[in-house]
């Protein structure tokens, strides 16, 4: 019963923020969530604590901290700019929606649909993850989506709700083999967010140090010949992205070094999303625990 009235409470409450942000003006709004962001980054300490401790393993003394301490506050500024993207993309039309991301090589997709391709599309907690997706379903075909539910079932079923309109399918994790299959062969797209935490996968190297990924992308791409393609959202502004379609991982040409295929194709797909964060760090969910596996030390 308490936790019934708690989600109640927290859906009123994401109700009444999502009502003000909807009904405030964008040269209010804007900085107004930068001031969140400045907030949180100074007085965070939890969240704080993680992302420092990430970016000491990664980068260690290669940047210096002044540098460190630009990416933490870019990382919430890109963060905070985000999550008002998942309110604003329930309310407002596609037309609306693509005013906001323009596409760089979206070529690439739109070959690999003429040639009649089945496209497992990869992404990262990246910029605007979520106005990504949303605009590859909208202009490119239905989307099955791997996502975790969200624990409270109020502000889950707005979230469904909210991925029907963006012609997106949910899968819940716990059973996303099965929705992933089921997609590929009813010939629609599929979408995985490869780049946080998990307890099982296939162990690999990230940034140099050890991780545990998935490697669903690896088997299915395998297994139907399907093409990978890696898709960011590049921030430029608020309310302002650069879509960067990377040229697809395609199983058919790649000449694999190893006998451990699965692993191998999980490390290409690994290096992508690095390579993307090296190139611009500060728009990564640093807030994460990715490397809680094997240092979870550094977060204590």
């Amino acid at each position: 019963m308490k936790r019934k009235i708690k989600d109640y409470y927290r859906y009123v409450l994401y109700k009444f923020f999502r009502f003000i942000f909807i009904i405030t003006p964008h040269f209010i709004l804007k900085p107004m969530l930068i001031f969140l962001a400045k907030i949180v980054n100074k007085y965070n300490k939890r969240f704080n604590k993680v992302v420092e401790a990430n970016l000491q393993l990664v980068f260690a003394n290669t940047l210096s901290q002044k540098r460190k301490e630009e990416i933490k506050y870019n990382s919430y500024k890109s963060l905070f700019f985000n999550m008002y993207e998942f309110i604003e993309n329930q309310n407002i039309s596609k037309e609306e929606l693509f005013k906001k991301a323009n596409f760089e090589n979206e070529h690439y997709i739109i070959d690999a649909i003429k040639n009649n391709r089945k496209i497992i599309f990869i992404t990262a907690h990246y910029g605007g993850w979520e106005i990504a997706l949303p605009s590859v379903a909208l202009k490119f075909g239905t989307l099955a989506v791997v996502n975790r539910k969200m624990d409270n079932p109020l502000i889950n079923k707005l979230y469904i709700e909210a991925r029907d309109r963006n012609n997106i399918i949910m899968l819940d994790k716990k059973v996303a083999a099965k929705g992933m299959l089921k997609a590929l062969k009813n010939n629609n797209h599929v979408a995985v967010v490869i780049d946080q935490h998990i307890k099982d996968g296939v162990e690999i190297e990230f940034f140099g140090k050890k991780v545990l990924a998935t490697d669903a992308t690896s088997r299915l791409s395998l297994k139907f010949d399907a093409v990978i393609i890696p898709i960011f959202s590049v921030m430029n502004d608020f309310r302002n992205y650069t879509l960067k379609v990377y040229e697809p991982l395609d199983p058919m040409k790649i000449e694999f070094k190893t006998e451990d295929k699965i692993k191998e194709f999980t490390k290409m797909q690994s290096d992508i999303i690095e390579t993307q964060i090296k190139e611009t760090p500060d728009f990564w969910f640093w807030q994460h625990k990715r490397w809680k596996n094997f240092y979870k030390e550094i977060y204590k």
